[in-house]
């Protein structure tokens, strides 16, 4: 696979791309376990293969600040820009469909009743309920189109029905280029407002199966209970690891079999337990600090980034919505960014000549 990492360039040069395997590593990439009479004669997938081999301008929720969240408008807007990846979330009905949204409830500055499933249904209105409790017939009579007071500039549909995987996939089946990043959208600390693990697992390998898109598609969760679940099942797929400051601790509910005091808080060490293949943090500590302020702390520091390169993991943060922060990450040589502004982080790389 070819990764590439921004290398500084003199004011009046264009910033170069340097592919990592390049670059010397510190210390080997986690051993495959195969015992080294079996090593040459079966065949072994490398997942980091199927990692996008340019930058990767992320769209965050399809983009929503730009169109309404995880919509069909910002499915079709988003193709325009021809970007990298379409990063998007999946809880399930409660009756196993993949449904792609960000919330356990439907949400009422989100979304509307318009009617009841069959004209009198006992479980209407629907508004306030969770989702794992909703069939995928009940959901498909929201229309969840209303403006986020944190992005009033986004485009919004007059009706904007919920889709579900199989939606993204066939609305998107004429590009054979973009990349998906679905996040299991599990409700660590409270499991009881979502679907299980293997239930999100098993509800959204066998589409991405069916539409022969494995090798386009990373999963990612700050509940890695659902991590080697992919892995033994679908081996080819990049494991994204997501965390912040409210994941990441010893004692968490979020982080499944690692054991913190274990690896001693070391981020990289619980990467390599899980065999992911791409890092993903909340940008800054605290988050929502943007570059030049007084109080931020990039997660993703040129020395942190060195570390995991040599480790041979990715770096791709989320959720970067300011320029000046978006250029400084750049150039402490994250891998990819994650943003609610597709169409400002593509002017930026652009600017800077960098592919994506």
């Amino acid at each position: 696979m070819t990764i590439y990492l921004i290398v500084t360039a003199p004011p009046a040069e264009v910033a170069t791309l340097r592919p990592l395997h390049l670059i010397a590593r510190s210390s080997p990439p986690p051993s495959s376990g195969l015992s080294s009479d079996l090593s040459s004669t079966v065949p072994t997938v490398d997942p980091a293969a199927n990692l996008p081999q340019t930058f990767d301008l992320q769209s965050h929720r399809f983009g929503r600040g730009e169109w309404t969240e995880e919509s069909a408008l910002g499915l079709v807007e988003f193709q325009k820009l021809d970007v990298t990846t379409l990063e998007f979330d999946i809880v399930i009905s409660a009756d196993g469909v993949p449904v792609v949204w960000h919330d356990p409830v439907i949400q009422a500055d989100k979304c509307t009743d318009t009617s009841p499933v069959g004209g009198d249904d006992p479980d209407f209105p629907y508004v306030g309920d969770l989702v794992r409790d909703l069939t995928w017939a009940q959901l498909q009579t929201l229309n969840c189109n209303l403006p986020l007071p944190g992005h009033p500039d986004a485009v919004h549909p007059e009706t904007n029905q919920l889709l579900q995987l199989r939606d993204v996939f066939e609305l998107t089946r004429d590009d054979d280029a973009v990349h998906y990043n679905i996040e299991t959208k599990i409700e660590g600390e409270d499991r009881e407002r979502s679907a299980t693990p293997e239930q999100f697992v098993d509800a959204i390998l066998p589409v991405i199966e069916e539409y022969g898109v494995s090798g386009r598609t990373m999963i990612q969760s700050f509940d890695w209970r659902s991590l080697p679940l992919v892995r033994a099942q679908a081996p080819e797929i990049p494991l994204v690891l997501l965390w912040d400051e409210s994941t990441w601790f010893e004692g968490s509910p979020w982080i499944g079999e690692v054991d913190h005091a274990a690896v001693d808080g070391d981020i990289i060490a619980a990467a390599r337990q899980l065999d992911v293949q791409v890092l993903s943090p909340g940008y800054a500590q605290p988050y929502g600090a943007n570059a030049g302020d007084a109080d931020y702390h990039p997660v993703a520091t040129p020395e942190f980034i060195a570390a995991a390169h040599a480790n041979g993991l990715m770096v791709v943060p989320w959720t970067i919505n300011d320029e000046s922060t978006m250029r400084e990450q750049i150039e402490a040589g994250v891998d990819g960014i994650i943003t609610d502004y597709p169409s400002r982080l593509a002017a930026v790389l652009d600017e800077l000549g960098i592919g994506y």
